[in-house]
């Protein structure tokens, strides 16, 4: 890789977790919610950012404390940090020492800056589901795993999840599949409905929680999906995001009797035909275990996984 081209992924990729770090709950996201209002879970307020920056360039001396219009001047730095479109070294500085960042947390945004660590969080430009209700819940744990049989088709996918209601009431939740093909068995956390239809390439099925959840409330649910395909499918494991997921864990895992003779993890812009072009990939190695395996911290707006060839 050109060395301009690492330098810029790696602004990105800091940039992009220093979100992570601001969003998620804790001391970093309890200090800038001090100088914001009515803050939901999902949310982060940069004008906020912001002013605890410029506390600390006052404090500092760095800064005159009689320029009162610095939170505001800082808003494209943080703005573009966030976005992913670029973060400079002195802006890096001042998140580490304004929000106190642990040594960890420190070295990890230093490394993905440097271009030394893969990046752990992932923000795409997928466009929003077209007609579809705005979703009520946030995923806040997800793992995915997918094994293939003998024949080299899709077998079984176990999937953990826990969602958080970004709502009063939230009584369940909609699980989207791309093929009616499939047997789904819930194994915890809630009553399964009947497979509907959503479009051309989705079908879904509704999760009923053990009970309506609060805003904020918790639910975890275990389930596992069963396919009994026709026909083979296309040789990919995706995973598409329109909302935030955090803690997302997807393995994937071969048949001995049938392996694959190239094997990727790929983000694309989109999972609908005729846009899912292939934004990034990364050619793999099979582990001891005959599968691949890819944790990361959040995704959002962005479609991720693995396709093969045999």
């Amino acid at each position: 890789m050109p060395q301009s081209e690492k330098y810029a992924r790696g602004q990105r990729a800091a940039g992009l977790h220093l979100r992570h770090l601001m969003l998620r709950s804790g001391p970093y996201r309890h200090e800038w919610e001090q100088h914001a209002r009515d803050v939901r879970p999902d949310e982060i307020r940069q004008d906020a950012v912001c002013t605890v920056i410029a506390q600390h360039l006052y404090e500092t001396g760095a800064h005159d404390d009689t320029d009162t219009r610095l939170a505001r001047a800082l808003k494209d730095r943080v703005s573009r940090a966030f976005s992913g479109r670029g973060l400079s070294l002195q802006t890096l500085h001042w998140f580490e020492a304004a929000f106190r960042l642990s040594r960890q947390d420190a070295r990890r945004v230093q490394e993905l800056y440097r271009g030394n660590l893969r990046p752990s969080v992932i923000v795409g430009k997928l466009p929003p589901p077209g007609g579809a209700p705005a979703s009520g819940h946030e995923t806040t744990l997800l793992f995915e795993h997918h094994f293939l049989g003998r024949d080299g088709v899709p077998a079984r996918h176990h999937t953990q999840q826990t969602v958080r209601a970004l709502v009063d009431g939230m009584a369940s939740y909609q699980y989207r599949i791309d093929t009616p093909e499939a047997d789904i068995k819930v194994i915890r956390g809630g009553k399964l409905g009947t497979l509907y239809q959503l479009s051309e390439q989705l079908w879904a099925v509704d999760i009923s929680f053990n009970h309506p959840l609060r805003y904020g409330e918790e639910a975890y649910v275990d389930y596992w999906t069963i396919f009994h395909y026709s026909q083979p499918p296309a040789t990919e494991f995706r995973r598409g995001a329109h909302r935030r997921v955090e803690h997302l864990d997807m393995r994937l895992e071969f048949h001995p009797d049938r392996l694959p003779r190239q094997l990727w993890w790929a983000e694309w812009a989109d999972y609908r035909a005729p846009a899912e072009a292939i934004v990034e990939r990364e050619e793999l190695v099979l582990d001891e275990e005959l599968s691949a395996h890819r944790y990361l911290e959040a995704i959002e707006h962005t479609v991720v996984g693995y396709y093969w060839e045999w």
